[in-house]
């Protein structure tokens, strides 16, 4: 980033002003869209692992519940054998193949979370909720390969990672408390 001028009251502006002419209210640098991604990312994860937890975990009996939260444990750890070693040479051989693989798996994981919505009370679930696990880590390993693209420098890529960081818990909070409601007034379905 280039340096900007101090004020005589020390404030620095965050960036040079614009050109003339030059429209910038709805321009955001690449760091800044991919921020928006992960913050609704972060969001939509905490908003599945509430449904989830409202249909698989306290919907059925106690009985009933240790082979079904010991399936969901088993489906939570498989995406990390699956998508490992499939992703980092298929991200390595296609141009633009990060920012592809960000979009596809967000459109994926919609229309997966749409038909778990269906599916709450079905064994079907069960492999919807494997492959939103498996979307849900791609994107994770999409983006990490990502930020180094979308940041100038080494010490703006630790930057960079801390502020993705940060984002993520503040956005999993915020959605949290809605997600929570909506769950106990409507059910897992709405959530």
């Amino acid at each position: 980033m280039g340096a900007t001028p101090e004020t005589p009251s020390g404030w620095q502006p965050l960036a040079a002003r614009p050109a003339s002419g030059e429209r910038v209210s709805f321009t955001a640098s690449p760091f800044t869209r991919l921020a928006r991604v992960q913050a609704l990312a972060s969001a939509t994860d905490t908003l599945v692992a509430l449904s989830l937890a409202g249909s698989l975990f306290f919907s059925i009996p106690t009985g009933e519940a240790r082979g079904r939260v010991a399936l969901y444990l088993l489906l939570t750890i498989a995406p990390f054998a699956i998508v490992g070693p499939l992703m980092g040479p298929a991200l390595d051989r296609m141009k633009g193949g990060r920012r592809l693989l960000v979009v596809a798996t967000g459109a994926s994981r919609v229309l997966v979370c749409l038909l778990m919505a269906r599916h709450l009370d079905s064994l079907l679930l069960f492999p919807e909720a494997f492959a939103a696990l498996v979307l849900t880590k791609a994107y994770a390993i999409a983006r990490s390969a990502l930020v180094p693209t979308v940041v100038a420098s080494d010490e703006d890529l630790v930057q960079a990672n801390s502020k993705l960081s940060l984002l993520t818990g503040v956005a999993s909070f915020v959605a949290a408390a809605p997600g929570a409601l909506l769950l106990r007034l409507a059910g897992a379905e709405w959530v």
